[in-house]
């Protein structure tokens, strides 16, 4: 029992340890080239092991039934490891610090593709852990059920979020990114206005698919009622 629950533990760590490097990757411009390659590497070796705990997922993908909400999820984890990929390995061959011992000869379209793919695995890490916000704060939604105070609480908290995520996303310029317009940044703000933008974009899109979620299991039960 005591070795589930630390194996347990281990797991939710190296998740927010994930989850804290790529708001720093995020933030380049103020952590500097050579940090940003180092934490790549951390972030690559954490990512191994995040998969390895969760194999069971890639075991089971062709057994059982697809509903609506398991397809979902599951365009989102494999969107999630093929962007997330991309992103690593390009990162290698245009590498100025850690790599360039390689001597890879690589052209701006592959830091573009690297950038873009990044953005893309932001967005695919965000709806990833919107669909397990079930999961995460059971015990709050489960409250909230019988409680209308935070019931509405936690609406109006929503609501906060995914405003000041869409303020965020015009501050980052998201939509240029995600479109390939753009590189990172110019050195604006800090460090942490920085973390904070990239923050609020990710539980901007986090909410948005969580509540996707709800949505889909309110049609599967209506479905099943008729």
């Amino acid at each position: 029992m005591l070795k589930l629950k630390n194996s347990k533990s281990f797991k939710i760590a190296i998740d927010i340890l994930m989850f804290v490097i790529v708001l720093l990757e995020f933030s380049k411009v103020f952590t500097g080239q050579f940090i940003h390659e180092l934490l790549g590497i951390i972030f690559l070796v954490i990512y191994i092991l995040h998969n390895i705990f969760n194999i069971n997922f890639y075991k089971n993908l062709f057994k059982g039934k697809y509903t609506n909400t398991r397809i979902l999820m599951t365009i989102v984890n494999i969107g999630l490891l093929l962007f997330m990929t991309l992103t690593i390995l390009l990162g290698i061959p245009i590498s100025k610090k850690i790599f360039v011992f390689l001597h890879i000869d690589s052209g701006m379209m592959i830091s573009k593709l690297h950038i873009l793919f990044s953005y893309y695995s932001l967005i695919f890490m965000a709806m990833h852990l919107g669909l397990h916000f079930k999961v995460i704060f059971k015990n709050i939604i489960s409250k909230a059920k019988n409680n209308k105070v935070l019931k509405y609480t936690l609406l109006t908290t929503e609501l906060i979020i995914i405003i000041l995520g869409i303020n965020s996303s015009i501050d980052i310029n998201l939509l240029n990114y995600i479109l390939g317009k753009s590189t990172f940044g110019l050195k604006t703000g800090n460090i942490i206005l920085s973390i904070y933008n990239t923050l609020l974009v990710v539980l901007m899109i986090s909410v948005i698919a969580y509540n996707l979620e709800i949505l889909l299991l309110k049609y599967n039960k209506r479905k099943k009622e008729l």
